[in-house]
């Protein structure tokens, strides 16, 4: 199971982290203030680390409870995040709104410092933790705490490195696809992800 989960999390972190918005903002605002590619790379550095932060902190919270639960209900632990998986996945297909707005630049910047402007993304990476991961985490909790942090290192560092890839090809100018597709379909996305994981958990056990 745990070589599901981090199939599934490497999966999801890149999704996740490929939205513009988690990067996009960083490059525009790198370009605007005359920012070297070194600078803006580093500040997505920075602003992908607390974004995954907030994610692992709540995660190991989580995964406590899957602990928890994997002590008390040894036999039912699979089958039970197996249904959680599923279930999740079931409601991110049932919030999915295509037409839903999206901010990618922080409104406020013109004009501060450079230290505030990487304050104020870094503070706002960190109040959006990937809620989407959460399940994974207390899948990984029934597993126990090498799993949880297993999945905490793997997808900390596919977070990371995506946003500071992406980041680089945008501040290059090669960043030109259609990723707005992609951040209006992250909730079918993010659906499919936990379904087919909570299928394969259910029946393949690795």
């Amino acid at each position: 199971m745990l070589f599901n989960l981090l199939i599934g999390s490497i999966l999801l972190g890149a999704v996740h982290a490929a939205i513009p918005n988690h990067w996009l903002p960083v490059a525009l605002i790198g370009r605007s203030e005359s920012w070297s590619l070194r600078e803006t790379l580093g500040v997505a550095a920075l602003s992908g680390f607390f974004h995954t932060l907030s994610t692992v902190v709540l995660g190991v919270l989580i995964g406590a409870i899957g602990v928890e639960l994997s002590e008390r209900l040894e036999d039912q632990t699979r089958w039970i995040a197996s249904l959680l998986l599923i279930f999740m996945g079931l409601v991110y297909f049932a919030v999915h709104n295509p037409h839903s707005a999206h901010e990618h630049v922080p409104k406020g910047l013109s004009g501060r410092s450079k230290g505030a402007i990487i304050g104020t993304l870094a503070l706002a990476m960190l109040l959006s933790p990937c809620l989407e991961i959460e399940t994974f985490f207390f899948t990984a909790g029934t597993l126990g705490w090498a799993a949880v942090a297993t999945l905490s290192i793997a997808y900390t560092v596919v977070t990371i490195g995506c946003m500071v890839g992406l980041t680089a090809l945008s501040f290059r100018g090669l960043a030109q696809l259609h990723w707005h597709w992609l951040e209006h379909h992250e909730k079918q996305i993010t659906g499919g992800i936990l379904i087919a994981l909570g299928i394969l958990n259910f029946f393949i056990e690795l």
